[in-house]
């Protein structure tokens, strides 16, 4: 007994943790009747092929591999020299198998958990209702894993939400009533229990403190959090013209800047906020920033701008919104903390934005 004891904490040490304890007791069996019964047959183990199950990187439901071993009958006089060698060889050649069916089996999901996992809260649509379906495909091709909880008062039969089954298979999407904080709260803490936890939320939904509540608490039970990025609003600006982050916000403060003052409270380093203006492009939901313009110019109808037209314009277009949500991913020290406006480089005049609706248009 206490060599089996000795041999199977060997062979298991030597196999890498597997299941089965069949190799040690085979090999403590043979060192027995090789002791008693010199001469005589016995069997000990000669090939090894190892069933792979799943096999997650992560601590979160990794599931266990099995093993089945075969053995096959001959006769002859081993010495126990032998025997161990051959258990040796055996285990080694286990040992040495799992991790590359490992790699081969699970490599996409390894990259995933790697990367990070993001968990989107996405609104029902209005001016920033195709960031979800834009920054779901832009964190994926950094390597994120993504859950997103989708609001269900928005309408499937559009875009981009009739998109979201073709375009984003990968991605765990369900649909919640967010009025109902019960059914929030249970949906977005059920993204912690999905194989990996959360490290990234993009909140693309709150308007007010008290519907971050869901998300942060997210936050404060995943082990690997890092970064909170909240999809704010320009409209809390008090200033007109070319805005910048410095500038003074309303007081009384808007739902959005509570919002930020929460997170900054509640994620001491660990939120960003971002504040988009006028977005335009595929998928759009608010289309009127633009189609007004073309809608005009191709019935050679004219475009009435304010004053003398002069005045810039910032359009941002909504992959470029996505690509600065999804920029914090590998640098989050340096995003924590700060506000950013989301918009382009250089701004261009109500002039020449009726003039490239023109142009577009053949008028």
């Amino acid at each position: 007994l206490v060599v089996a004891e000795v041999l199977e904490f060997r062979a298991v040490a030597v196999m890498g943790r597997l299941e089965s304890t069949l190799p040690a007791y085979c090999l403590a069996l043979a060192c027995v009747l090789w002791v008693g019964f010199q001469g005589l047959s016995f069997t000990v183990p000669r090939e090894a092929g190892v069933t792979q199950g799943q096999q997650t990187a992560a601590s979160y439901g990794a599931s266990k591999t099995t093993t089945s071993l075969s053995s096959q009958s001959f006769a002859s006089t081993v010495p126990i020299s032998a025997v161990l060698l051959a258990a040796a060889f055996v285990g080694c050649r286990v040992s040495c198998k799992r991790p590359a069916e490992s790699q081969r089996g699970s490599g996409r999901q390894a990259v995933a958990l790697k990367a990070g996992h993001a968990l989107i809260m996405q609104n029902k649509g209005g001016g920033h209702g195709e960031i979800g379906y834009h920054l779901a495909l832009a964190l994926q091709a950094k390597g994120m894993k993504v859950t997103m909880l989708q609001d269900s008062a928005a309408k499937k039969s559009k875009v981009p939400y009739n998109m979201y089954d073709s375009k984003l298979s990968d991605a765990t999407i369900t649909w919640i009533d967010p009025e109902d904080i019960v059914a929030y709260s249970s949906a977005a803490m059920a993204s912690l229990s999905s194989g990996s936890p959360v490290t990234h939320i993009f909140d693309n939904y709150s308007k007010k403190p008290a519907q971050i509540e869901p998300l942060l608490n997210v936050a404060k039970a995943s082990p690997d959090f890092k970064l909170y990025s909240f999809v704010s609003s320009a409209g809390m600006y008090t200033a007109k013209g070319e805005l910048k982050e410095t500038l003074a916000v309303k007081d009384p403060p808007t739902g959005q800047r509570e919002v930020e003052m929460r997170l900054a409270q509640e994620l001491p380093g660990k939120w960003a906020s971002f504040r988009p203006q006028y977005i335009y492009g595929p998928l759009t939901n608010k289309r009127s920033y633009l189609d007004w313009f073309l809608s005009r110019a191709v019935r050679g109808l004219p475009l009435p701008v304010p004053g003398d037209a002069t005045q810039p314009v910032n359009l941002a277009h909504c992959e470029d919104v996505a690509a600065l949500l999804s920029a914090v991913i590998g640098q989050e020290a340096k995003a924590g903390g700060e506000v950013f406006n989301c918009g382009t480089s250089s701004q261009v005049t109500y002039q020449e934005l009726c003039d490239a609706a023109g142009k577009a248009v053949g008028q």
